[in-house]
């Protein structure tokens, strides 16, 4: 599961906080395949919001929990959980994209469908963020040694953080092998490239080293990072800054809402009970992201002509997914016992 790869002592605040984000992706998903931004346009400013921040937080929470369960540990500890982590994680991109090209784009279940899909010859759409994460973990195990380096170095992390922001500016346009784009950025498709977001990997290994919470140094960047993004915004008539591939002023642009969830989640978990739901998607992202997505391209292939919905609608069809895919985790949980 992306966010708990492997057994330890839980981290309630940072499963409340990956919750959140759970919430908020199957939030934009809904809006994206059943609502109309021509009718409702206040709801592509939703998924604008949810779009800067989803992917950029799951990557900080991955960097935070796999420094408890893997940096902690020594390598060969640490490999075979890692490398099981990525195996999962690509099964998972597998079953996403091929839903999506059965029920959205209507091909065959044959040959021709599932080959490229398993080649990792074809990048099925909202389903690349899976296919990102596999790439994520193998770096954070290649990276292994170095990163438990820059761990034990505070500063020197936050700066290295600083320093791979340059990789913004690399000439994506030279890029065009399907398999590196997730990994260094293109322009040929749609793709979460791993070497771009990996500063809030590294942020979030430190601030599990550091047990960061409230901490004004870290109010102040975060406010300087977004202000530099509403600058550019503002600057460029409102329009967003490039996201395929990512512009600087879209990596750092979400740091501030990031860190505003991140003590939400601490806060959260003074009060257990009401957010219980929000722990369980933390505690099992990989599953939500995968039956969620899985979920919304069957009932959108099977959509005969129906009312787009509004943002409220989406919400609520939104939660609806997230009740099914709930109970099923509760049926798993209640049969393994």
């Amino acid at each position: 599961m992306i966010g708990a790869p492997a057994a330890r002592k839980r981290e309630r605040a940072i499963d409340l906080f990956k919750g959140l984000l759970v919430l908020g992706m199957v939030y934009c998903h809904t809006l994206q395949f059943f609502s109309d931004q021509q009718v409702y346009p206040g709801g592509q400013r939703i998924i604008d919001v949810i779009n800067l921040i989803t992917f950029t937080g799951f990557v900080f929470s991955f960097g935070y929990v796999s420094q408890l369960a893997y940096y902690t540990k020594t390598f060969r500890q640490a490999a075979p959980r890692m490398l099981l982590a990525a195996v999962k994680t690509l099964g998972a991109f597998y079953l996403s994209g091929l839903a999506y090209r059965l029920f959205i784009d209507g091909r065959a279940l044959s040959r021709a469908t599932v080959g490229p899909i398993l080649l990792l010859n074809d990048m099925p759409g909202w389903s690349e963020f899976l296919w990102s994460f596999t790439y994520l973990m193998i770096a954070g195990l290649l990276l292994f040694v170095p990163l438990r380096a820059l761990a034990g170095r505070r500063w020197l992390g936050f700066a290295a953080a600083g320093l791979l922001l340059l990789t913004t500016w690399l000439p994506y346009g030279s890029v065009h092998a399907m398999k590196l784009g997730p990994l260094v950025g293109t322009r040929d498709f749609a793709s979460f490239p791993v070497l771009q977001y990996f500063p809030y990997y590294l942020i979030g290994i430190l601030f599990a080293r550091y047990r960061i919470g409230w901490d004004w140094r870290v109010l102040a960047g975060a406010l300087a990072a977004s202000g530099a993004f509403l600058w550019r915004l503002i600057a460029d008539d409102a329009a967003l800054p490039e996201r395929f591939p990512p512009s600087v002023w879209w990596i750092i642009g979400p740091a501030l809402i990031l860190y505003g969830y991140y003590l939400l989640g601490k806060l959260m978990e003074r009060y257990p009970a009401p957010f219980a739901v929000f722990e369980t998607m933390g505690r099992n992202v990989l599953w939500y992201l995968v039956m969620s997505n899985m979920m919304i391209f069957a009932l959108k292939g099977n959509q005969q002509n129906r009312v787009p919905v509004g943002a409220p609608g989406g919400l609520g069809l939104a939660l609806a997914v997230l009740g099914v895919v709930t109970f099923s985790v509760w049926i798993i949980t209640k049969k393994s016992k």
